[in-house]
């Protein structure tokens, strides 16, 4: 198995196009598709149905492209680590709530002080920016789920606040003036976060504190995405338990309602590092900026 033919594979599995893959990665097609195919030898699997009108992953191919991402990132970390550029970049990893709510004033604050530092941030569940710890992917990461590891170093960042979301109709006004309880308004159809996330690990404790399961659930859709999941929710598709943070804005303009959680389930954001390695003076700077700013 060879770097370029995980390339290949990544690449068409994301531009969904062999001659959009064959672009991006400065190639022949018939190049790119040799490599898929060979690839596909190799793993004595299908990865990629290809029609005249579509293309699209086999379910084996879904599970691999997963790996392969992995393993092409590593690899593009491993040759940063070594270039001579590398003492100026900062590579993080942040989930979503801390990616768009926490990170963006971190860097902006860090910068006064290291303008000449590229910081490279790399987006995915908690569970993803987790991986990427262990694996050397990203330095620092901003994560809302702790993980036991004998790797990582955990240090608790800023508390979170669950809320329940939904549409502002004229119905859940009437529920919210009515009092209605909790669980009478999770009966409604429900965005569930996605796997991997902090707010979908929580929620689940939640939902037993409130004597439901959730299997209970009317499920319609699930989102990894916090604009998406806002926007379903004012369109009325669902209601959601979401980080405050991510419907705020929403709530104060009067696009959606929100519901305090009085519960014990508690949530909060963390920031780490792997702990087998020692913190460069950049990653200590980082880390030492974000406590500063959300511990005092």
């Amino acid at each position: 198995m060879e770097f370029r033919q995980l390339e290949a594979f990544v690449a068409v599995a994301e531009k969904k196009s062999f001659s959009l893959a064959a672009d991006a990665l400065y190639l022949s097609q018939s190049t790119v598709s040799s490599h898929v195919k060979n690839l596909e030898k190799e793993l004595k699997k299908q990865l990629i149905v290809r029609t005249t009108k579509s293309l699209r992953l086999t379910p084996e191919g879904e599970t691999f492209l997963h790996y392969a991402k992995r393993i092409v990132e590593t690899r593009d970390a491993a040759l940063a680590a070594v270039s001579e550029h590398s003492q100026s970049v900062l590579r993080l990893g942040a989930s979503s709530i801390p990616s768009a709510f926490l990170l963006p004033e971190i860097i902006r604050r860090f910068r006064d002080g290291y303008p000449d530092v590229v910081c490279e941030v790399r987006q995915g569940d908690s569970r993803d920016i987790h991986e990427m710890l262990q694996d050397g992917t990203v330095d620092i990461g901003l994560l809302g789920q702790e993980f036991s590891s004998a790797k990582c170093s955990y240090i608790p960042l800023c508390a979170d606040r669950l809320v329940l979301a939904a549409p502002a109709t004229d119905e859940y006004r009437r529920m919210k003036e009515e009092g209605r309880e909790l669980p009478e308004i999770l009966k409604s159809p429900y965005i569930q976060r996605e796997r991997g996330s902090g707010t979908e690990a929580v929620s689940g404790q939640i939902l037993r504190e409130l004597g439901m399961s959730p299997t209970s659930l009317h499920i319609v859709t699930g989102t990894n995405d916090l604009q998406s999941l806002t926007r379903m929710i004012e369109m009325g598709v669902g209601v959601s338990i979401c980080s405050e943070l991510a419907v705020r804005e929403a709530a104060e303009q009067g696009r959606i309602l929100i519901w305090p959680l009085h519960t014990t389930a508690t949530r909060s954001f963390y920031i780490a590092h792997c702990g087998g390695r020692s913190l460069s003076p950049l990653m200590q700077e980082f880390l030492d900026c974000a406590l500063e700013m959300y511990r005092g």
